[in-house]
C-alpha cells in the first residue's frame, strides 16, 4: 500500500499569483496542471496558422459548395462571415480561460460541474470528437485511395473484402490513421509546428486552383454570375447561419486546450480573430471560385452540380493534367490531417488523461488509445448512409452549447474570471460541491440541451430545433445563474 507521500504531489501555481500546495493524485496528471508561462509561448502567428489547418477540410469544402449551389457565390461568402463571426464571440469568452489560467478543457470544467461531474461534459465532448476523428479518417483514406488508384491500375485493381471495405481503402484508410498519429505522438508542440508549415501553404495551393480557374473562365466576373438553385429569403439564409456556427459547436469548448498556450491574451485574440472568420471566409471564397469553375468551365448543369461537392470528385476532372491531380489530391490529404488532428483527436487525448488521469501518464500512450478508439466507429460500413448518426450527433451538438452555457455563466456572470487553481485537483475543496457533482450546473445542461428537442417532437416550433445551438446556450446560462442565485 502506497504512503500519503506517494500519493501526493507538489502543484506549483507560483506563476499565477497564488500559493503552492500539495494535492492528491486522484486528479492529477502533469498534462492537466496549469502551465508554467516559460511553456506558453504561443503567439497570435500559432493561433492564425492552426485555424489555416483547420479551415482547409473535406467537409467545409462541401459546405462551401453547397452553399454556392444553393445561395449563388456573394451569399455563399456572407452566411459563412456571419455564422463564424457569432461563433467567435464563445470562442473568445472559453478561450480567455485557457489563456489566462493555463489549463485545458476538462480541467476548467471542473470548476463549474465539481471534479466528479466533469465527467459527463468531458464524455459528452469526446464522444463527438472521436466521431468526427473517424469520419475525417475514413474520408482522408478515401482521398489516398483516389490519388493512388488514378495513377496505379494495380492499385485500383485490390478490391478484395477486408472487413467490409475493398483493400485498397483499407490500406489507404490505415496510412492516413497512422499519419495522423505520427503528427500527434509527442504533443502540442509537434502540432503547433506542423499546423504552422501545412496551413499557409495548403492555403497558397488552394489559392493558386482558384487563380487556374479564373483563368479558365476568363474572369472573376463570369463565376460570380452563377446563378443559385434557390431563392432567397430572410428564413433560409438565417437557418444556413445557425446550423453552420452549430457544425462547430466542438470548437467552442475544444479552444481552450489550445489558447492554454497562449502568450497573452492579445494573441489569443488577434489570432482566433484572424483565423476563424476571416480564414473561412477567404477559404469559402476560394471554394467559391473553385466550384463555379467547375460549373462554368466544365459545363456541369446545377442539376448535377451537388454530385461534386466533393473535391475528390472535382480532382478527377483535372486528370488531363496529372500534376494538378497529384498537387491537389496531396494537398487535401495534408488538409485532412490539418483539421482532423488539430480540431477531432486533441480534444478526446485531453478528455481520455482527464479521465483516467493515472492510468495516461504520458500523453503519446492517450493519443494511441484515443485514435483506436475512433476506428471503433467503423465509419467505412455506415458512411455512405449516415444521415441518422449525424441527426444524432446534432443532437449531441445541441447540448455542447448547453455546456458552453454554463461555462460562460460561471466564469464570466458569477466568478468573474476569478479561480482557485489547487482546488481545481482537491477532493473537498471549492470545487467538490456535493459528493464531487454540481447539481446546478448538471440540471442546467439538461434543461438547456432537452429544450431545443422540442422542435423534433413538435414540427410546428422546428425553429426551435434549427437554431438549437444558440438556444441551447442562452436557454442554460439562465438557468444556471438562476439555480445559484437560489444558493
Amino acid at each position: 500500500m502506497e504512503s500519503n507521500i506517494e500519493n501526493e504531489v507538489k502543484l506549483d501555481v507560483s506563476d499565477y499569483g497564488q500559493t503552492s500546495e500539495t494535492v492528491p493524485k486522484t486528479f492529477y496528471n502533469r498534462n492537466l496542471i496549469p502551465l508554467p508561462r516559460s511553456m506558453k509561448n504561443w503567439t497570435w502567428v500559432n493561433f492564425t496558422t492552426v485555424w489555416a489547418g483547420m479551415v482547409h477540410n473535406i467537409v467545409q469544402f462541401e459546405i462551401a459548395a453547397l452553399l454556392t449551389f444553393e445561395f449563388g457565390p456573394i451569399w455563399a461568402l456572407l452566411i459563412t462571415g456571419l455564422a463564424y463571426g457569432t461563433q467567435l464571440v464563445v470562442m473568445f469568452l472559453n478561450g480567455h480561460m485557457g489563456a489566462k489560467w493555463g489549463i485545458p478543457f476538462p480541467v476548467s470544467v471542473r470548476s463549474m460541474y465539481g471534479l466528479k461531474g466533469a465527467s459527463i461534459p468531458v464524455i459528452l465532448r469526446g464522444f463527438v470528437a472521436l466521431f468526427w476523428f473517424s469520419v475525417q479518417t475514413y474520408v482522408g483514406g478515401t482521398i489516398i485511395n483516389a490519388v493512388l488508384s488514378i495513377f496505379s491500375p494495380y492499385w485500383a485493381s485490390l478490391d478484395s473484402n477486408v472487413l467490409g471495405m475493398p483493400e485498397n481503402i483499407a490500406l489507404s484508410f490505415l496510412i492516413f490513421w497512422s499519419i495522423n498519429v505520427a503528427v500527434l505522438f509527442k504533443g502540442m508542440q509537434e502540432v503547433k509546428y506542423f499546423e504552422l508549415v501545412v496551413g499557409p501553404l495548403i492555403m497558397g495551393i488552394l489559392g493558386a486552383l482558384a487563380i487556374y480557374g479564373v483563368q479558365l473562365a476568363h474572369g472573376v466576373g463570369n463565376l460570380f454570375s452563377v446563378a443559385p438553385s434557390m431563392s432567397l429569403n430572410f428564413n433560409d439564409v438565417s437557418l444556413a447561419i445557425a446550423s453552420l456556427a452549430g457544425a462547430y459547436a466542438t470548437l467552442a469548448l475544444n479552444i481552450m486546450d489550445f489558447t492554454r498556450f497562449s502568450k497573452t491574451q492579445k494573441d489569443q485574440v488577434v489570432g482566433q480573430a484572424i483565423g476563424f472568420p476571416i480564414l473561412f471566409v477567404i477559404f469559402t471564397f476560394i471554394v467559391v471560385l473553385i466550384v463555379s469553375t467547375m460549373i462554368y468551365s466544365f459545363k456541369i448543369s446545377i442539376a448535377e452540380a451537388p454530385n461534386y461537392v466533393n473535391p475528390v470528385n472535382i480532382m478527377y476532372l483535372f486528370t488531363h493534367n496529372p500534376l494538378i491531380t497529384l498537387i491537389l489530391g496531396i494537398t487535401l490529404i495534408f488538409a485532412t490531417v490539418g483539421v482532423n488532428v488539430a480540431a477531432n483527436l486533441v480534444s478526446p487525448i485531453y478528455d481520455l488523461i482527464s479521465l483516467f488521469p493515472r492510468k495516461f501518464s504520458t500523453w503519446n500512450k492517450a493519443a494511441v488509445i484515443a485514435s483506436v478508439l475512433g476506428i471503433g466507429y467503423v465509419p467505412w460500413l455506415w458512411y455512405s448512409n449516415a444521415g441518422s448518426l449525424f441527426d444524432a450527433l446534432n443532437i449531441i451538438g445541441t447540448s455542447l452549447g448547453a455546456v458552453a452555457g454554463v461555462m460562460i455563466a460561471k466564469y464570466w456572470l458569477l466568478d468573474r474570471t476569478k479561480m482557485k487553481l489547487v482546488d481545481l485537483f482537491t477532493p473537498k475543496g471549492l470545487y467538490w460541491y456535493k459528493d464531487g457533482i454540481s447539481a446546478n450546473a448538471i440540471i442546467s445542461t439538461l434543461i438547456g440541451g432537452l429544450v431545443p428537442l422540442i422542435g423534433v417532437v413538435l414540427p410546428s416550433l422546428s425553429l426551435i430545433y434549427d437554431y438549437g445551438w444558440y438556444i441551447a446556450i442562452i436557454v442554460s446560462m439562465l438557468v444556471f445563474i438562476l439555480l445559484s442565485k437560489r444558493d
